[in-house]
């Protein structure tokens, strides 16, 4: 027969020079005595408990120590500290540590991470008194302090202008809050019966205090809300009007730019409307400086030829959006216009105007009143 070549046998035991049963058989040697000596076995871990022991008490003194207040640095004044939104746990230390309200910020990441607190903490705009103590300090950050800004939006202002001074303020991201503007569909979820093209109009001029960190979602939410609590009470049971109430908003941003004296928004109003019903052309200045895209003291006859259908001595009817986010005056005024005769007016030096009821009353008021 031939012979064949031998192969290993895959179950045969370990080389018997392997190391590793004469290591544990020397651990044993060592240890048995020790487990099987009860006195022996208490002499050895006694002392491991009073080390392990004193090494726990010092790490806590460590921690408490460390997350008293710097007094070097605090020297009993109030002290204002901002943790920014997403900030880490060592972050915030760091932040603590350097106004004084802890001594370290490794016992602060001790502490949190040891007491489970590592996800309640909270951005926010915190301010503490000259007598700080830890445990009010930790608390407080567990609430949540958010800045508050408080901003004026005057009435006229166009979505530019109010996108330009919440960028300066810090709260937006512009394109987004321009691109929220002109998206139809989150327009409509807010305003349902107004169904705008564009936010211009419904950003209601008021005083508003904004969190920082607000979403541009949720701030231009803010001011929709306002324009909708407004117009609920101002055109509650009144009588149904011909304008659909885009219109009538349309309409009223117009009456913000022309008028420059409260009392006469109505009359102002009910011109233009008389107008419309006429089928004649606005021939407001406002729209023109809309369709500019910039407020002119005095336009230019070449100005009116602008073209662009928001110029409304071009085209007849009301420009595609408000011009301007009125006020509660003006979208009153709309609401309850002057019946009158009159089909143009005139504006003075003094800002107030001079109504006429024909086009050569109207020529005789431009002749006499000048500007």
């Amino acid at each position: 027969m031939r012979k064949h070549a031998a192969t290993p046998d895959t179950n045969q035991a370990l080389p018997k020079n392997n190391p590793f049963p004469v290591i544990l058989r020397m651990i044993g040697k060592v240890f048995r005595p020790v487990f099987t000596d009860r006195s022996r076995l208490q002499s050895i871990i006694q002392p491991l408990f009073w080390l392990a022991l004193i090494f726990i008490l010092g790490q806590a003194l460590w921690i408490y120590t460390g997350l008293q207040a710097n007094s070097s640095i605090i020297s009993g004044q109030r002290v204002t500290v901002e943790i920014p939104m997403g900030s880490s746990v060592f972050q915030i230390g760091r932040l603590l540590e350097e106004k004084g309200l802890i001594t370290n910020r490794e016992s602060f990441v001790w502490y949190v991470y040891l007491t489970g607190k590592k996800n309640s903490l909270k951005a926010g705009h915190y301010t503490f008194g000259p007598k700080i103590s830890f445990s009010h300090v930790f608390a407080e950050l567990q609430k949540g302090r958010p800045v508050i800004y408080r901003i004026t939006i005057p009435e006229g202002y166009t979505t530019k202008e109010i996108t330009r001074l919440l960028k300066e303020k810090g709260l937006i991201n512009a394109e987004r809050f321009e691109q929220l503007l002109h998206d139809r569909v989150f327009l409509k979820s807010q305003l349902v019966e107004f169904s705008p093209q564009s936010g211009e109009g419904f950003l209601f001029p008021d005083t508003y205090e904004i969190a920082k960190g607000s979403s541009e979602e949720e701030i231009l939410a803010i001011f929709l809300q306002r324009f909708r609590q407004v117009w609920s009470q101002i055109s509650g049971g009144r009588e149904a009007s011909t304008f659909s109430p885009l219109e009538l908003v349309t309409l009223a941003s117009i009456v913000e730019g022309e008028a420059k004296v409260a009392e006469e928004r109505p009359v102002i109003a009910g011109v233009f409307m008389n107008r419309l019903r006429r089928g004649l052309l606005l021939q407001s200045c406002a729209t023109v400086q809309y369709a500019l895209g910039e407020r002119k003291q005095r336009l230019l006859y070449k100005d009116l030829q602008v073209e662009s259908p928001y110029n409304t001595y071009r085209y007849k009817g009301l420009p595609p959006t408000p011009i301007c986010n009125p006020g509660r005056a003006s979208l009153m005024a709309v609401l309850e216009p002057v019946q009158t005769d009159y089909l143009y007016f005139f504006a003075k030096t003094d800002g107030s105007h001079i109504f006429s009821r024909t086009y050569r009353e109207h020529l005789k008021a431009q002749s006499l009143g000048g500007h």
